[in-house]
């Protein structure tokens, strides 16, 4: 009888033991799960915040691709006015050159005139 109660106490042991193992597991797989939990949460968080800052990459390549395509067609409208600036300053300095030249001739022009009119002039006083 003795050594059958001995077992008893030593399978209540036991038994005691394996639920307090069994109790150990249980709170450990809750924590994991726990922990699986937040990792998901993290996991999708992580995943809206790299989409968000992709659509922002696409966006800026985007406007950057814009602001090239503006830049060049800026850069090419200025290329033409300089262009037209240079032919009309060379007509402009033309016109200027050839109205300078009609004018040293009507200069002169005039200058022949006075001195023969001083001279005429002269001449008369003289007489």
């Amino acid at each position: 009888n003795s050594k059958a109660n001995a077992e008893k106490r030593t399978m209540e042991g036991n038994v005691h033991t394996m639920q307090a193992e069994i109790d150990d597991v249980l709170a450990q797989a809750k924590s994991s799960e726990e922990k699986a939990k937040k990792a998901m949460v993290d996991a999708a968080r992580l995943a809206d915040e790299l989409r968000a800052e992709q659509d922002h990459v696409i966006a800026e390549a985007n406007a950057k691709r814009g602001l090239e395509t503006q830049l060049t067609e800026l850069e090419q409208r200025l290329a033409d006015a300089n262009e037209l600036a240079v032919r009309g300053g060379r007509m402009a300095m033309a016109k200027l050159e050839n109205r300078i030249r009609e004018l040293e001739a009507e200069l002169g022009g005039t200058q022949a005139r006075s001195s023969e009119n001083v001279k005429s002039f002269q001449k008369a006083e003289r007489k």
